[in-house]
């Protein structure tokens, strides 16, 4: 007897099954990254966050950016750790990307830390932001894990 695909798939409960998808999210410390007056368009602030050992970066993008904050929503924040292998990337102003140097993943911080091309095919760990005061503060980790954690809290 011939089974077809769909008939196989049905049996096997798993056609038409409603599929969740949610990111991973950790609500974390409030800490103080930058004042507003502070930042210019294109130029990188480095930080760590959730602590330490996590490397992270502050974009002001100069332009309305997807999940931006701030008074232009030109803001955003990502984990510097590449997917692939756990190198820190830098910001190129030029190409507007973050670039992996050991295997040129290549990120687009406008494009919620979207993998553009090389072999990590994860995006970057967004850092969530707040704006209150003049100032930004990171406030918890979504969309992935930060390379090398089992956790983002």
């Amino acid at each position: 007897m011939r089974v077809s695909r769909r008939k196989a798939l049905v049996y096997l409960g798993v056609a038409g099954a409603p599929v969740a998808v949610r990111p991973v999210f950790a609500q974390g410390e409030r800490v103080k990254v930058a004042d507003l007056t502070s930042l210019a368009p294109l130029k990188p602030v480095n930080f760590t966050y959730p602590d330490e050992n996590s490397p992270a970066v502050l974009l002001d993008m100069g332009r309305p950016t997807y999940m931006g904050v701030g008074p232009r929503k030109s803001i955003v924040a990502y984990s510097v750790l590449c997917q692939h292998m756990g190198c820190p990337t830098s910001f190129d102003p030029e190409r507007r990307l973050l670039v992996c140097p050991c295997h040129m993943s290549l990120f687009d911080p406008s494009r919620g830390g979207l993998c553009l091309e090389g072999p990590a095919i994860s995006r970057l760990p967004r850092i969530l932001l707040q704006v209150a005061e003049g100032s930004v503060y990171a406030v918890g980790v979504a969309y992935g894990l930060i390379y090398g954690r089992a956790s983002n809290a």
